[in-house]
């Protein structure tokens, strides 16, 4: 039986809290009704599912190393950034009941999101281990990356703009909702930055799988963690608000419909 590593132990460290978070998300997307949820909640519970898996592979590594166990391993820690950044996305549609935000145009930042999440997939797939065994990304996957950098910047933006259009008139459920991305942003930011400069700098301490598994736990696993329960904390309390409403996509001529629970 091979050696239990510093980064197994982080693995386990993530199957234990993701199942909560799953658990936590499927409850808020129940909550706020499955179809009229979809487009906002689902990302949680795909981005807990995700590091679920992520962590499987890794501990698949103590027993079982291969190259193809690595790369399940890089791409579900590169893909993970695409739910991680729609489920902020998506609290903005639960947040704008009476869409202020053009739907269009947030439906154009999830495309460019799934974009990044195809290029990150394909860059990691095809690329090779350099002469030192570690990976270094490619062209592909810094295209990926600087979408996924583009779509955070975007929905700073449009965070800032809701938020300055609405602060007189939020309910408690949506002031709740605003404290989540605010209280995450920071670790967001942070845990884009660990990605950034895994891919765009030659710092082998921020290589994947190889890379210094402390710097990894602090600023890319913790900061997951950390923003994720915020939001799903939050998130909970919110949808059991009296003044909570569903948010039904579909418009009709005198508005969107919603309705209260």
């Amino acid at each position: 039986m091979g050696t239990v590593t510093y980064r197994d132990g982080i693995a386990i460290l993530q199957l234990i809290i993701f199942p909560l978070i799953l658990v936590a998300a499927l409850f808020i997307w129940n909550r706020t009704g499955w179809r009229a949820g979809s487009k906002i909640w689902r990302y949680g519970v795909t981005l807990s599912l995700i590091r679920i898996a992520g962590s499987i592979s890794q501990l698949l590594t103590i027993d079982h190393d291969s190259h193809d166990v690595e790369v399940a391993v890089a791409v579900c820690e590169l893909i993970g950034l695409a739910p991680l950044l729609l489920t902020y996305i998506g609290v903005l549609r639960q947040i704008d009941i009476d869409q202020r935000l053009p739907p269009r145009f947030l439906n154009l930042v999830t495309l460019v999101c799934i974009v990044a999440l195809i290029l990150g997939i394909a860059g990691v797939s095809t690329a090779n281990d350099s002469n030192d065994g570690t990976y270094h990304a490619g062209k592909i996957v810094k295209v990926s990356m600087a979408l996924f950098l583009a779509v955070f910047a975007v929905f700073v933006v449009l965070a800032g703009w809701l938020w300055l259009q609405l602060q007189y008139s939020l309910r408690a459920f949506q002031k709740k909702l605003f404290l989540a991305v605010a209280l995450s942003c920071p670790f967001l930011v942070v845990r884009l930055v660990y990605s950034a400069i895994s891919d765009y700098a030659d710092f082998s301490s921020f290589t994947v799988i190889t890379g210094n598994p402390t710097i990894y736990l602090c600023m890319s696993v913790l900061e997951e963690i950390i923003a994720m329960a915020l939001t799903m904390a939050l998130g909970m309390s919110a949808v059991l608000e009296k003044d909570f409403v569903r948010y039904n996509p579909v418009k009709t001529q005198s508005g969107p419909e919603v309705r209260e629970v």
